[in-house]
């Protein structure tokens, strides 16, 4: 029991205030101490706790899992962390997170536990919706993919219907166009779920009668969303309700087909909850439903096709990835910066420093670093925040927290949480954007330039045939036509490199690859003057890949050597060339198709070349370029099995240097 006071004497001034839930309890749950922060959260005072059960405030079904968990601590493993479920001074439910320390005596008898914890409930909520809304947003976005790329309009529905129902756990989607007959029905064009002859004499109609108040009657006859939360208890729903409920149709939504200002159909989707239309999905949805509207009159009207690429152009991914680190650093730092007390995470990171400064055991540094926010918390006695890089390359939120212990000085409690991982979760969300929008940006240009080329090839050759018949020059339109025929090449390399699709390895030849991939940039090549020299033996080893993404890694190399010789040579010079080699060679027991890609530009700085991979790091200027090409090539050859690396000296020379695994002679198997 001393040991337990020594204990509690010890660290209780340190902890008071700090803002997070402190609690000591004796091995048969009874609190021996708390802090203010847990005595506000349960609305009792210190005495009213102290001698209590701490699961007391949780529910009676949880209360022997939480002491289950607690009793397997041992002198060997104290510690463990869980989040549970407390019950609020109102009544409700809240939920904390938790980390536990057993406390042992020297014979390895368990004499109390130490937690410190933190209220959850806000975070898990949001954690709730942002699940949510990335689950509506993935759906969307799927969806506007289906829309690009359709081969028709039946296709189309149909795809939108079913990824609706599997990407967005539906229990049923169907889509109606509205009729123009006397009896104005709707008529089922596509469906995907689960059915069972659901639609199978219906019977909906989007006149204003006793079969027209159903939500796809409705949505289109008023040209809005219509919503049935609870489909059991709505008396609109009555005539369609035993089918539905047979089916576990529990709560609907449809949403009008809208095309200037005029409703010619609706999407109907059918949950297995009740209520469960969020504001934030009825929003997508009806983007949607906009942007599928837009999509199916552009097929029908070629007039309307720059509008529909329009909007879908215009409709970014809006993706947010929140992710909290569940372990916080924490120390106690004097006004002369000396730390007078670490918990463990900080001890872990960075070593022990009790007694050290702060600035030089744990940044390194001369003198107080520019950024600290101490004595800034303590002379406005209110907690400071911000957000910082450290040495080791993480991202922290440092949290600065005024203490003052008795009558004595005023000191800081520094709280670090660690959010590398959220940063780099958000940097992946933008990178995903920017080749979703590249790709849907690259296909409807192609599409736009195919129509009017495949006519000026057409009018082309009829002029070549009056010229051949009048005994004129017909070389004129010739060029005309393999000028033409040059640039639908380029459209459909384009459309294949931009297509959306989970392509199969299988054999291929480097060398047609890389013409492909030269056939895309040569003019400008040839413009800028960069000569372009390729030596790869014609019976070089085929290699398993997916051509079309080694295409891209190639037309990343070449795009960046041509930008170092432009920058380096504006004007044309001798040393203005890019040179392609090729081997075979050989690493350990593989095999292995080397290509060498070596210009004479700016070259790279020995103390960067490491980093010229990582993503969003770059040595153009910015707006000139993401940082994410080189990353994203880098990527796709460590899955094919290979390896890209750099040699480079700045101001002389770069060499990328790609090794791919030669074809084994196995069947082609798509790799995930």
């Amino acid at each position: 029991m001393s040991k337990i006071l020594e204990i509690k004497d010890q660290y209780r001034l340190i902890i008071e205030d700090m803002p997070v839930l402190i609690c000591s309890f004796l091995p048969d749950g009874k609190i021996t101490f708390v802090n203010r922060t847990y005595c506000e959260q349960f609305n009792k005072t210190y005495e009213e706790l102290i001698g209590s059960s701490f699961l007391s405030v949780i529910p009676k079904a949880k209360q022997k899992i939480m002491m289950d968990i607690i009793s397997v601590l041992t002198p060997d493993s104290p510690i463990q962390s869980h989040e549970h479920p407390v019950i609020a001074p109102d009544g409700d439910i809240r939920w904390q997170r938790w980390a536990n320390c057993a406390v042992f005596d020297d014979h390895g008898k368990l004499i109390a536990y130490q937690s410190i914890g933190e209220d959850i409930t806000e975070y898990k909520r949001k954690q709730k919706i942002i699940l949510k809304k990335n689950r509506a947003l993935k759906l969307y976005s799927e969806c506007n993919k289906i829309i690009v790329h359709g081969k028709n309009e039946s296709d189309i529905l149909n795809k939108i219907c079913r990824v609706i129902v599997e990407q967005g756990n539906y229990r049923f989607a169907w889509i109606g166009f509205a009729g123009q007959d006397k009896e104005k029905s709707v008529r089922a064009v596509a469906r995907h779920g689960l059915e069972e002859g659901y639609l199978d004499n219906l019977n909906i109609t989007w006149a204003d009668t006793k079969f027209g108040q159903s939500p796809s009657g409705k949505a289109i006859r008023e040209n809005k969303p219509v919503i049935s939360k609870q489909i059991a208890s709505d008396p609109n729903f009555r005539p369609w309700k035993e089918k539905a409920q047979k089916r576990g149709y529990l709560s609907n939504i449809a949403l009008p087909l809208n095309f200037e200002d005029q409703a010619f159909g609706a999407l109907s989707i059918y949950a297995s909850k009740a209520d469960v239309f969020s504001t934030e999905e009825i929003k997508l949805l009806e983007e949607l439903t906009n942007d599928l509207a837009h999509g199916i009159m552009a097929i029908r009207s070629q007039k309307d096709v720059r509008r529909a690429e329009k909007t879908i152009r215009n409709e970014r991914d809006k993706l947010q990835n929140v992710v909290n680190s569940i372990g916080e650093g924490m120390y106690l730092v004097n006004k002369d910066f000396v730390i007078e007390f670490q918990n463990n995470i900080i001890r872990d990171q960075f070593g022990g420093s009790v007694g050290q400064i702060c600035y030089k055991s744990i940044f390194q540094r001369n003198k107080p670093c520019d950024f600290c926010l101490m004595q800034e918390s303590i002379n406005e006695n209110c907690i400071k925040q911000l957000e910082t890089d450290f040495l080791d390359q993480k991202h922290y939120d440092i949290f600065f927290s005024p203490f003052q212990e008795s009558d004595k000085e005023i000191k800081s409690i520094i709280v670090m949480r660690d959010i590398t991982e959220k940063n780099h979760l958000q940097a992946e969300a933008i990178r995903v954007g920017h080749l979703a929008s590249l790709g849907e940006l690259a296909a409807g240009v192609a599409h736009e330039i195919n129509n009017p080329i495949t006519g000026i090839i057409s009018i082309a050759e009829i002029l070549t045939d009056k010229f051949h018949e009048l005994g004129g020059d017909k070389t004129i339109p010739e060029r005309i036509v393999n000028e033409g025929e040059r640039i639908g090449k380029i459209v459909k390399n384009l459309l294949s490199f931009a297509r959306d699709k989970k392509e199969e390895y299988s054999p291929a030849h480097v060398n047609d690859i890389l013409k492909l991939t030269l056939e895309l940039v040569e003019k400008q090549i040839s413009k800028d003057g960069i000569q372009i020299s390729v030596n790869i033996p014609s019976d070089i080893p085929k290699i398993d890949a997916r051509s079309q993404e080694i295409q891209q890694v190639f037309l990343n190399i070449i795009s960046n050597a041509r930008y170092a010789l432009q920058k380096k040579y504006p004007k044309p010079h001798e040393n203005k060339i890019l040179k392609i080699n090729g081997d075979k060679i050989k690493i350990g027991d593989k095999k292995y198709v080397r290509l060498t890609f070596h210009d004479k530009g700016l070259g790279i700085s020995k103390d960067i070349l490491d980093r010229v991979a990582n993503p969003f790091f770059s040595t153009k200027p910015q707006g000139e370029g993401t940082g994410l090409g080189l990353s994203i090539s880098h990527g796709i050859i460590k899955n094919h099995g290979g390896n890209l690396w750099f040699e480079s000296q700045k101001n002389d020379h770069t060499k990328v240097i790609v090794d791919l695994p030669i074809h084994n002679g196995r069947s082609s198997q798509v790799k995930i």
